[in-house]
């Protein structure tokens, strides 16, 4: 019976280790339940956008003049933080931004727009507490750079990431984020940029898995075989 020692070690072993992954599994994966996702993504305290009609603007200068010695694709105004602006595209798909009004290129914007932008996109209780510009992923942004996190003193503890280039809300976070987050890494396995679902520990305890089923199945005849003998005994005699 040297298989059986063999399978019933293998089951029982790699069963253990794994065993502790398939709980993280299912704790992660309930916690990540339990959350409402718009909370974990900050969209219940997204301001209602206030409208601004680009018709009744005044002193706005002709496109024309704007993209005149620029490497501009397309030209688009818009407004951030309520003020007339034209969104320019390059040919290599950048964005910059420059005063409608002016004319003056307002990209990289400064820490003064983005905690404008960030206050204009907020509509929770806290107010801007700080501003720091951001220039290497890391910790809870992974997005465009260079970009200003705004944190805010809410209940909890919102940080809005602004994209300093095109002046829009990158990315939110908050408390919850963070939570949702932790759980997510321990689900997917992935404890570096918490992205990659195809990560060695996840094929490596996958496979695992595998094996402890695959080593259960010849496991289970072995126990239910005395029973089925012992029947057919009996009907035998």
């Amino acid at each position: 019976m040297r298989l059986k020692r063999v399978l019933l070690s293998v089951h029982k072993w790699v069963g253990l280790v794994v065993g502790i992954q398939v709980g993280l599994w299912m704790l992660s994966g309930l916690v990540m339940a339990l959350l409402p996702i718009e909370e974990v993504r900050g969209e219940d305290r997204i301001a209602a956008p206030t409208p601004v009609l680009l018709s009744g603007l005044t002193g706005v200068l002709p496109v024309a003049e704007i993209v005149a010695g620029k490497d501009a694709v397309t030209a688009t105004l818009t407004t951030v933080a309520g003020e007339p602006v034209y969104e320019l595209k390059g040919s290599e798909g950048g964005s910059v931004l420059v005063d409608a009004r002016s004319g003056a290129v307002l990209s990289p914007i400064g820490e003064d727009l983005a905690r404008r932008v960030a206050v204009a996109d907020f509509a929770g209780a806290g107010k801007p507490i700080s501003a720091v510009l951001v220039t290497e992923e890391g910790g809870d942004y992974r997005g465009r750079l260079p970009a200003w996190r705004v944190s805010f003193d809410d209940d909890d503890s919102t940080r809005l990431y602004v994209a300093a280039n095109d002046g829009r809300v990158s990315a939110r976070r908050n408390g919850t984020w963070r939570l949702y987050d932790f759980f997510w890494m321990l689900h997917i396995m992935d404890y570096s940029t918490r992205e990659n679902f195809n990560s060695p520990w996840m094929v490596a305890f996958a496979a695992g898995g595998l094996a402890v089923a695959l080593s259960g199945l010849p496991l289970l005849w072995f126990a239910l075989k005395p029973l089925f003998l012992g029947r057919r005994r009996r009907l035998v005699r």
